[in-house]
């Protein structure tokens, strides 16, 4: 019966999932981040866990063709603070360019694979 359960060694032992390669992103003008002056910022892949504590960033309207995709800026924001592991002061410092490009960098994350 003991055999019958699966051993903690075996799962331990299974490689974790792939990371995709982080984002990186040159900014158009630098901003604060830790007290430091950045001109690039590096984000993560996301997990279900950023999703639960900044929310979902992008809503997704399937009622126009083609769908419509909409930040929600704080959520998003939030996300970016997370991910690129800086203050939210650093995110709201953004350009709007910069903001904007990171924001569409990022989507990809949180738009559902329909095939």
């Amino acid at each position: 019966m003991a055999d019958a359960k699966p051993k903690l060694e075996a799962v331990a032992e299974e490689a974790p999932p792939p990371q995709i390669k982080p984002l990186c992103f040159k900014l158009r003008k630098p901003v604060d981040a830790h007290g430091e002056k950045i001109s690039e910022i590096t984000f993560r892949e996301p997990t279900g866990a950023d999703i639960e504590a900044a929310g979902l960033p992008v809503n997704i309207d399937f009622s126009y063709d083609p769908p419509r995709i909409e930040f929600d800026a704080r959520k998003m924001s939030a996300m970016m603070s997370v991910l690129a592991a800086v203050p939210p002061s650093t995110i709201r410092a953004l350009a709007p360019k910069d903001w904007s490009t990171c924001a569409w960098g990022l989507a990809s994350f949180f738009i559902p694979d329909l095939v």
